[in-house]
């Protein structure tokens, strides 16, 4: 299967291990097959960023979902997704989604069910609209 992505001009991708920017004076498609993990550069958090128990979740799941050894993850995913869940009952159920799309390997899902329990947990913080996750 393939996928066809459209970069804008200086916007960059994470395929598999490797960082692709369109270095271009315009817009470019790449069209990837194979296997290799894809994620897009503003759905990419760094660590230092992962400041509350949503980010670090996000953090984490994104963590899962880009690393050959996922299982290795596992528990700190738990551990994390605890921590969430006291921080935030009412995520609770959310929470426990994300942890069965985990469970059944479906981590692309994961991550942006993550992505939308950030901008839940900023309205819950009372903060002002941002992009997610940066």
């Amino acid at each position: 299967m393939s996928l066809k992505i459209n970069l804008a001009q200086g916007e960059s991708i994470l395929i598999g291990k490797a960082k692709v920017q369109n270095g271009g004076s315009g817009r470019c498609v790449l069209i990837v097959s194979g296997s290799e993990n894809v994620l897009r550069e503003k759905r990419i958090m760094r660590e230092k960023d992962a400041t509350t128990p949503v980010r670090r979740l996000y953090f984490l799941t994104q963590s899962i979902y880009l690393a050959d050894d996922k299982p290795i993850l596992f528990d700190l995913y738990h551990q994390i997704a605890r921590e969430a869940v006291a921080a935030w009952p009412i995520l609770t159920g959310p929470i426990t989604d994300i942890g069965e799309l985990i469970l059944v390997e479906r981590y692309y899902d994961a991550l942006m069910a993550c992505h939308a329990l950030v901008d839940i947990e900023r309205e819950l913080m009372g903060e002002a609209a941002e992009e997610t996750p940066k």
